[in-house]
């Protein structure tokens, strides 16, 4: 299903993430030319990254494309933001997506306030940083680099999972939490009391969580949905955000100045209305939902727990703070959640069980189902191609269990509630126990899907480029 492994069309990938095209008809009239950016992102299925590609040729009428690539530096090496950072900095990459964590590893601690423990609690507060002075001083901090700062896109907050509630400063006493690898986030999870580990891929956390070796992760909805993380770790402080997450549009000095004014112009807006266009509350608010169907159980930290909690976090502001950019934008952001009142986003209690229980009873007609896909339908789908995908694409979904005729063939489990379609992933290797999420409506022979969540571009494609017919019973 999911296409990470797929190689980017030849004609796209270059060196420094760059490939146009400009001829002359045979009358010398000149043509405009075209232009290919790859834009590298640890986060292959961010749907934000996709965004933006969608906006940059839609705002230089063509002129730009953007190729999103999530496989280089992908999230299976934990080293993976380290490295992109520094391929940036060299000039290898040109163009990337990737988390505002990435940047301390590599000498640049401006975006840290944003980690810091307890500071941003609620996606009313990320957004004015990301969209206001604060998240354009960060950015500007890139310059030093090379790298021209586009946008600071606001993501899913980061919360305490765990095998046990992790609701007070004794619960996170001693407790091994994974966290992505962050010099920050070690600081904070320290501060706590716990005992942060790192440099564990998603596959590793899973099986640490599931053989007692890890107590619970800081993450973020989409991420322990995508992972499963909740089959092990069930319990999410549904009160207690720990700290924020943002993700950097940022493209080397060189590359940029190489385009004319306009297609500058457009970058920028391009990036701009990412941002804006950035919901992560919404987001989170329905990967909750299919995580409550999931066996996820919300939990709350009681009052005098967090003021607890808070105070013990305090110790981690003497060393964020001692870098006098990251002590302006602390201040900066503190006075701003005063003056928007600091409430903590809180999510909502899963629905009772007997609830979802009925919605579980409506099926989802078996068979063998077919989708023409052709390799426009991946170029519109700003997804790459594959010359070996097959033509029919088929899959069979049938007494809980799907395959498909893909080589090498994806197969897993499925699970419907209500009007929401789950695709677990268990084959290939390099998928196993991804989830994809889609929600179905079935109507004379044809099964329409609309995205939830899935894993890439190249799935985003197959579920929706076409509806799937199906062809027996």
């Amino acid at each position: 299903m999911a296409l990470r492994a797929l190689v980017l069309l030849a004609t796209v990938v270059v060196a420094a993430g760059c490939s146009g095209a400009s001829h002359q008809t045979k009358a010398g009239v000149g043509v405009a030319r075209s232009l290919a950016l790859t834009m590298q992102t640890p986060d292959g299925d961010d749907p934000d990254a996709a965004y933006f590609a969608e906006q940059v040729p839609e705002r230089t009428g063509g002129r730009i494309r953007i190729v999103v690539d999530g496989d280089t530096y992908s999230s299976v090496d934990p080293d993976n933001e380290l490295k992109l950072v520094r391929a940036l900095r060299s000039g290898k990459v040109a163009l990337a997506f990737l988390p505002s964590r990435a940047w301390e590893r590599d000498g640049l601690p401006t975006f840290r306030a944003l980690q810091a423990p307890f500071l941003i609690t609620n996606y009313a507060l990320l957004r004015r940083i990301s969209l206001g002075p604060i998240g354009a001083r960060m950015l500007r901090s890139v310059s030093r680099f090379g790298l021209i700062g586009l946008g600071l896109v606001p993501k899913e907050l980061r919360r305490p999972l765990g095998r046990a509630p992790l609701v007070s400063p004794a619960a996170f006493r001693g407790a091994r939490i994974r966290i992505v690898t962050s010099p920050t986030s070690v600081l904070d999870l320290r501060a706590l009391g716990a005992v942060p580990v790192a440099n564990l891929d998603a596959h590793e956390t899973l099986a640490a969580l599931e053989a007692g070796r890890l107590d619970g992760v800081e993450s973020e909805a989409h991420s322990i949905l995508s992972n499963s993380y909740e089959s092990a770790a069930p319990y999410l402080v549904a009160n207690l955000p720990l700290f924020a997450k943002a993700q950097t549009i940022v493209i080397r000095r060189d590359a940029f100045r190489r385009l004319s004014a306009s297609e500058r112009t457009a970058l920028r807006a391009a990036a701009a209305a990412t941002v804006a266009h950035a919901d992560p509350a919404a987001q989170e608010r329905a990967e909750i939902r299919q995580l409550c169907g999931s066996g996820l159980k919300l939990v709350d930290a009681s009052p005098p727990a967090r003021r607890a909690l808070r105070a013990t976090a305090a110790r981690a502001y003497e060393s964020i703070e001692g870098d006098p950019a990251s002590r302006v934008a602390v201040a900066a952001i503190d006075r701003l959640a005063r003056r928007l009142g600091g409430v903590s986003a809180t999510m909502r209690a899963c629905p009772p069980k007997a609830g979802a229980s009925a919605a579980g009873k409506q099926r989802l007609p078996e068979g063998t189902y077919e989708s023409t896909l052709t390799p426009a339908d991946f170029r519109k789908g700003l997804a790459p191609e594959n010359p070996k995908f097959p033509t029919p694409w088929r899959i069979v979904i049938r007494d809980g269990r799907w395959y498909t005729n893909e080589h090498p063939r994806f197969a897993g489990r499925y699970f419907v509630r209500g009007d929401q379609l789950t695709f677990l992933i268990l084959t290939p290797p390099d998928h196993h126990n991804v989830r994809e999420i889609v929600r179905w409506t079935y109507f004379r022979n044809e099964l329409t899907l609309r995205i939830v969540s899935v894993a890439d571009s190249g799935s985003r494609v197959i579920y929706t480029a076409h509806p799937w017919r199906r062809i027996d019973s």
